[in-house]
């Protein structure tokens, strides 16, 4: 198999170590000089332009920043051999239903989203097994009915757990358990700091419970600016939902009362741990 990966950062460095690693024939493209020199050592082919690469391969992994998704899919239609499968790993999706619909046979869209990362970004911090024991999301495009074989193919190759996710509840799912969870994590470390005055011991006093809801909060606040841009909609609407149930939570507590929801919040998180994949660290989604 010949793949091609643009953007070579964290999620794109790690996927095109898992193809090498898979015995692929893995070609790149980044922007970054630096990068290029290490994907060379790495056994990634770099020393030729993507336009020359692009027309000798099977699959291209989208793997940039949100905003140049939109770049590169009329680029990749222009330049690469009908038959192509395009991969998309962007962690949004809604904002892609208009550029989705110029994917047309005889090329092909598998749209995929794997709940992996790392509070760090770039190539020097990728990993071949990243990905490993992790759920990766289908993500059904209404209309485009992804290839059994090519996902099965994908999965064995990332070693990751395939749940397949309809395209219109996916950004609305993540909003839920991954963009809203980064800013309720990143407002209790705004909220330490805040107390640098009146309580300076409380970097000295953290212990693992604090660092276990504050690891998401500590990510690169850049690239989640980015991806909550992309999903605005859904996360003002989940956030509204929680502070709604935190001004709730705040009043019962200001009478008194011990909020009765939390009785229940062990069952919850057993629910969801069920179902979450045994391996040794947990995902950064």
């Amino acid at each position: 198999m010949k793949v091609g990966v643009i953007g070579l950062g964290l999620i794109g460095g790690s996927v095109a170590k898992a193809c090498l690693r898979a015995g692929w024939t893995v070609y790149a493209y980044d922007v970054n000089s630096r990068v290029i020199e290490r994907a060379r050592e790495e056994g990634i082919i770099v020393d030729t332009t993507w336009q020359q690469w692009i027309q000798d391969i099977d699959q291209i992994v989208l793997a940039t920043p949100l905003n140049d998704v939109a770049i590169w899919i009329p680029r990749i239609l222009n330049h690469s051999q009908a038959g192509c499968t395009i991969v998309d790993m962007s962690s949004v999706k809604g904002i892609f239903q208009s550029i989705y619909a110029q994917i047309q046979p005889p090329f092909a869209l598998l749209s995929l989203h794997p709940m992996a990362g790392k509070e760090v970004r770039g190539f020097e911090h990728s990993d071949s097994r990243l990905f490993e024991g992790r759920s990766c999301l289908i993500v059904e495009v209404e209309g485009i009915r992804p290839d059994p074989h090519l996902v099965q193919q994908w999965m064995t190759v990332l070693g990751s757990n395939p749940v397949w996710v309809p395209w219109d509840q996916h950004d609305q799912l993540m909003s839920l358990v991954s963009h809203t969870p980064y800013l309720i994590s990143a407002a209790v470390l705004t909220l330490a700091k805040n107390s640098d005055n009146t309580l300076p011991l409380w970097p000295q006093v953290v212990g693992t419970g604090f660092l276990d809801v504050t690891r998401i909060g500590a990510s690169d606040e850049r690239l989640w600016k980015e991806i909550l841009k992309a999903n605005e909609g859904h996360i003002r609407e989940t956030f509204a939902q929680f502070t709604q149930l935190i001004h709730e939570w705040n009043d019962q507590i200001q009478r008194g009362e011990w909020p009765k929801a939390l009785q229940d919040t062990a069952a919850i998180r057993n629910k969801a741990v069920s179902k979450f994949p045994r391996t040794s660290s947990p995902p950064n989604g």
